[in-house]
């Protein structure tokens, strides 16, 4: 049995003429598309933004074809990693076809390029824009699912829902090429219901229309689709209703649990309620809410208690709502959450400070939280003296970038480099005997030595034959821990000209408890 056409694919666009909907998007899509004509334009990249169904992917296609450019696509269904993506769009992007024509390479579905399985798929696209002989379109649904690093490089051209009244003559055409015969009610309640998704309600009309050659409105059994409020029009109708029943639902209309809601409603509500006269009364009353709400989400997340998210979503969307006294009119440009940004930002950064505490943890027994806080800055003030920071690295097998981490430095310095390069000698040296490289490492006592325990004030009484010390001596010593070697090791470094006030007063204190020890 032959499978059924899917009719989306049948009739998708041979040409930019033929997109329904979106005049704008497709008259700046090929004016970028035209400059490639010149030479090299400033934006090499495209994306095609907007939600599913609306024409990016038919337009990339259509464009393709106008210009007689050769595709190569990649979508969601390939394997993303670094190593594919420059090996098939990279080599494309580098190269020029046997005729000389351009090469248009399509990547689909480009915001879900993320996880183990696409890693490092953002990094490689990025570098193959900078330097790319090749016009390259980005897709994708949710844009700020892009790297900030690509948006930069990239023109955006944003594809909007298409509406019912386009719809319609377009799927009037279909039937008529398939001899069905459909009246015009039972079109537009196809059209409406799509919800300005034009490849949804291609799929509808043929749903309906199987094994019919007529097809009238009470055929039509498809409800209106369940579309996903956008973010930033839910933001508009919550800051501009009074209504706190229709901004819950816009709110729960949306794909963004409360933790992320409460991010875009602080960033968002000094914005909105920004007054010319410098009042900033709806501004507190909007943030003495979100407070509130806050600690609702902090009792979800220490108690694990879910229940809680209907109070914490009430307090920040309807009192976000409620709290203005007056309309502020006009067009707001709402925010994506800084804290995001400026996350993102550090990212690099935090992973490189708990790779470094994870090494330090592992030498020392101890955790990474604890290395972290406790450890990190006293490795940081022991690889100031050079022969130690040798040890250091070589022990702890740091990168070049970790150890500019470890120094402050924003950049390796001829310094740095020697202890790096001494460092790798150093270990392969221990490779080579068969011992890994050891620092801070105490000797062992000899048999005419005996250690202090820490903190004991007092030498244990010598045997008046000179002999070793009895058995409940030995017995009672402690052995320092490798923190308390490590502190050794700072205050070794330390030069003794720097001994501060607070030491000599603690000495002058020791020296005094002692005499009054022996002075009986």
């Amino acid at each position: 049995m032959i499978a059924a056409i899917d009719w989306a694919e049948k009739y998708r666009p041979p040409s930019l003429k033929e997109i329904v909907g979106n005049k704008k998007a497709v008259h700046d899509l090929r004016t970028w598309a035209e400059e490639w004509l010149s030479g090299v334009p400033e934006k090499r990249a495209v994306v095609l933004q907007g939600s599913a169904g609306v024409g990016k992917t038919s337009s990339a296609h259509a464009l393709a074809r106008d210009m007689g450019w050769e595709v190569i696509e990649l979508n969601a269904s390939d394997q993303r990693t670094a190593g594919v993506i420059e090996k098939i769009a990279g080599s494309a992007a580098s190269m020029n076809t046997f005729f000389g024509g351009k090469r248009l390479i399509i990547l689909d579905e480009a915001d879900n390029i993320h996880g183990s399985a696409d890693k490092g798929g953002m990094r490689a696209i990025a570098g193959i824009i900078k330097t790319t002989l090749q016009p390259i379109v980005l897709i994708a649904n949710d844009v700020y699912g892009l790297s900030p690093t690509i948006r930069d490089l990239c023109l955006e051209i944003k594809f909007g829902s298409v509406q019912s009244r386009s719809m319609v003559p377009a799927l009037k055409k279909i039937c008529e090429n398939e001899g069905i015969s459909c009246s015009m009610e039972a079109v537009q309640q196809i059209a409406e219901n799509a919800g300005g998704d034009l490849r949804s309600a291609i799929n509808d009309l043929q749903a309906a229309a199987c094994g019919k050659k007529v097809l009238e409105v009470e055929d039509i059994s498809t409800a209106a689709r369940d579309v996903k409020e956008n973010i930033f029009k839910a933001m508009q109708r919550i800051f501009k209703s009074n209504d706190c029943k229709k901004a819950l639902e816009v709110a729960r209309g949306i794909d963004e649990s409360p933790e992320d809601l409460v991010h875009w409603i602080d960033e968002n509500l000094p914005i909105q309620y920004a007054s010319k006269d410098g009042d900033l009364g709806d501004t507190r009353t909007g943030f003495g809410y979100l407070s509130k709400a806050d600690l609702y989400l902090g009792r979800v997340k220490k108690r694990q208690n879910y229940h809680l998210w209907r109070y914490a979503s009430m307090l920040m969307v309807c009192g976000a709502a409620i709290s203005k006294t007056k309309a502020y009119p006009g067009f707001i440009k709402y925010q994506q959450p800084s804290l995001w940004r400026r996350l993102g930002q550090t990212r690099s950064k935090r992973d490189m400070r708990d790779n470094i505490a994870s090494k330090i943890g592992e030498h020392s027994s101890e955790s990474i939280r604890y290395s972290r806080n406790h450890l990190l800055e006293l490795y940081s003030s022991m690889i100031k003296d050079e022969r130690a920071a040798i040890e250091i690295t070589a022990g702890l097998g740091l990168e070049l970038e970790e150890l500019m981490y470890l120094s402050g430095s924003t950049k390796a310095s001829k310094k740095l480099q020697k202890i790096y390069d001494e460092a790798q000698e150093l270990f392969r040296e221990g490779r080579e005997d068969g011992e890994d490289v050891e620092f801070f490492k105490t000797p062992a006592p000899s048999g005419n030595d005996r250690q202090m325990p820490p903190g004991c004030t007092i030498k244990p009484e010598e045997k008046k034959d000179g002999g070793s010390p009895g058995k409940s001596e030995t017995s009672n010593q402690k052995v320092p821990t490798k923190s308390e070697l490590v502190v050794e090791k700072v205050s070794e470094l330390k030069p003794a000209n720097l001994e501060t006030e607070a030491e000599k007063t603690s000495k002058k204190t020791e020296s005094k408890s002692q005499k009054s020890l022996f002075d009986f």
